[in-house]
């Protein structure tokens, strides 16, 4: 079998994804959905790495990747009351919509493909982070694990479906706590320019801090969670062998501040 270069790979896998989400209808009424370009790096990444077909390669990896768009744009639903404004329940409606249209194309690709088992587990993967979203968006934890715990199933339980499909555990800490430390950095970049984020929000709860200090003691509190992730990131960075683009993604995140 000849192994693709892994930028062309991303680059056809982008195509694929990007003509699937142009639906003229859609277009009409939603923002084009945004694509994370680094998730596809690590599934494309993986997927390759254990050699799997290019044309299953790329099944596989458009429909995880449809499922993630799916759930990001049901995080565009907006939560205020509707009352008499009818664009807004316009929008609501088609934003919801929208959403369930790109996960009607994930279980097409995969029941076309004949991928039951990871279609199983992906929606395994799909309930658990709808759970936890809503514990997130209700505010329903009594300490910081309990948030970081919920935040860690949110942002990489789909990744964690399709290494678990292949029985890879190092490859499975690797990109779990790789999509972790990159959530975490964009929480905390959200903070720093804007002040506030969903995850400082949190934390500032369970920590019930009320003192002038409440900026310092949380983003202590989230940087110690970048940390611990980066040290398994390390240790995988120095024990596995992958592609070029992927080791500069980690030493990015490695290094970040």
């Amino acid at each position: 079998m000849i192994v693709q270069n892994i930028i062309d790979t991303v680059a056809e896998v982008k195509e694929q994804l990007q003509l699937e989400l142009n639906h003229p209808y859609v277009k009409r009424f939603i923002h084009h959905p945004m694509i994370d370009e680094d998730k596809l790096l690590y599934l494309c990444s993986f997927l390759q790495h254990i050699s799997v077909e290019e044309e299953q390669l790329k099944v596989y990896v458009v429909s995880v990747m449809l499922v993630q768009i799916a759930l990001d744009t049901h995080d565009l639903i907006s939560i205020k009351p509707v009352k008499n404004d009818h664009q807004l329940l316009q929008e609501r409606q088609l934003t919801v919509l929208a959403g369930l249209y790109y996960s009607s194309l994930y279980y097409y690709y995969l029941s076309k493909n004949g991928s039951l088992q990871l279609m199983n587990e992906t929606a395994s993967a799909i309930k658990n982070i709808n759970v936890e979203k809503m514990k997130y968006y209700k505010r329903q934890f009594h300490s910081v694990d309990d948030v970081m715990r919920s935040l860690f199933v949110i942002e990489t339980a789909l990744i964690e479906s399709v290494c678990s499909h292949f029985k890879e555990e190092e490859w499975k800490l690797l990109l779990t706590h790789a999509a972790f430390v990159k959530r975490l950095i964009h929480e905390k970049m959200v903070h720093i320019n804007y002040g506030t984020s969903k995850l400082f929000d949190q934390l500032k709860s369970c920590l019930s801090i009320h003192t002038n200090d409440e900026h310092q003691n949380v983003m202590e509190t989230v940087e110690k969670y970048i940390n611990e992730s980066r040290k398994t990131i390390e240790r995988l960075n120095n024990s596995l062998y992958f592609n070029e683009e992927l080791k500069m993604n980690l030493d990015g995140l490695i290094r970040s501040t």
